[in-house]
């Protein structure tokens, strides 16, 4: 009796002790977690959509100068302009950039704002400041601080927001932007359709080495001949979409005595005839040989040519891969030319 007693009382103890387990189990499993203050703003990003998608205006100040655009309207498509320090159309790979780092930064902390983290993290001397206007007028101000290269992230304060953002490190290089990153790198700054007449020529020559226009909105040769316009507008393509390496906007003095040394004479020179507007207007390029040095600038010791056009400052230089494009010959229209139609 007394065995069976024992027996009793041990099942009672491991079913106690089960029941107790498996509750603590499931209060366990079943448990909200509940998230600190400081793991929601590890989550958070710095911007919404919402925010970028009405700015229309940008203003940038960091260590090479100070620049502003603008555009009219909020249209995704809407292009971006340069209004100072010059009056020229923006990149666009730099206005993509720019907004597509915005929208991914996500903040790893919120640090207090006082003269000490100010000055531990140069938040008192900003390494740059993004000023953000959208079209209602209201600004928002993005001090940037030093860059942690130890963990890839650097420092902000937000105008209206406290504290300080210890945030992932935007995929753009704010204080980093000079003009050249700027300015749109395309070269020919038109479009393929536009063009109405085509004249390559080579140094000391009046006659084209390769000459294609249009004739009652039909591509032709210098001889008149009818020319495959998908075809011709491939190579023309080819020219329109040659981008620089680096641009020069303000060359200095020294700069200047090395182009127009470069440019006595031009290896090449471009007549370009565009229809803007029921007008048509023309524009000339001068291409350099090539160099390896440019006072100023560092090439790399890498080959790269000029190409200046007659009414613009602008100085655009160009990896000397690219001078193949100027090899171009009026013989090459043969395969071009359209079979006659019956």
């Amino acid at each position: 009796m007394l065995h069976k007693k024992k027996w009793l009382s041990n099942i009672v103890l491991v079913a106690f002790l089960l029941l107790v387990g498996a509750t603590a189990f499931l209060s366990d499993l079943l448990k909200t977690p509940v998230k600190t203050h400081n793991e929601f703003i590890e989550q958070s990003l710095v911007f919404n959509n919402k925010e970028l998608e009405t700015i229309t205006h940008l203003s940038l100040k960091n260590k090479s100068g100070e620049y502003t655009f603008e555009r009219v309207g909020t249209d995704p498509g809407t292009p971006w302009h340069m209004t100072s320090p010059k009056d020229i159309s923006t990149s666009s790979l730099f206005i993509e950039k720019l907004f597509s780092s915005l929208n991914t930064i996500k903040t790893k902390k919120l640090l207090i704002d006082d003269p000490a983290n100010n000055s531990n993290f140069s938040l008192d001397k900003p390494t740059a400041i993004l000023t953000l206007t959208d079209d209602g007028q209201k600004s928002i101000i993005l001090s940037v601080g030093i860059m942690n290269t130890i963990d890839n992230s650097t420092y902000l304060k937000i105008s209206g927001k406290t504290g300080i953002y210890h945030v992932e490190a935007p995929s753009i290089s704010l204080e980093n932007i000079t003009l050249a990153d700027l300015i749109e790198s395309n070269v020919f700054d038109v479009d393929v359709k536009a063009i109405t007449s085509f004249k390559l020529f080579k140094q000391g020559s009046n006659t084209p080495q390769f000459e294609v226009h249009k004739k009652d909105n039909v591509w032709v040769s210098a001889e008149e001949k009818a020319l495959d316009a998908t075809r011709l507008e491939d190579i023309l393509d080819d020219f329109i979409k040659l981008k620089s390496s680096h641009v020069i906007e303000e060359p200095s003095d020294s700069q200047k005595k090395a182009v127009q040394k470069l440019m006595s004479p031009p290896t090449h020179l471009i007549k370009l005839e565009v229809m803007a507007e029921d007008k048509k207007e023309e524009y000339i390029y001068q291409i350099s040989d090539a160099t390896k040095s440019l006072p100023d600038l560092d090439l790399k010791d890498e080959g790269h040519f000029l190409i200046i056009e007659n009414h613009a400052p602008i100085i655009y230089v160009i990896k000397k891969d690219a001078q193949n494009l100027f090899e171009l010959k009026n013989d090459s229209l043969k395969s071009l030319e359209s079979a006659p139609k019956n």
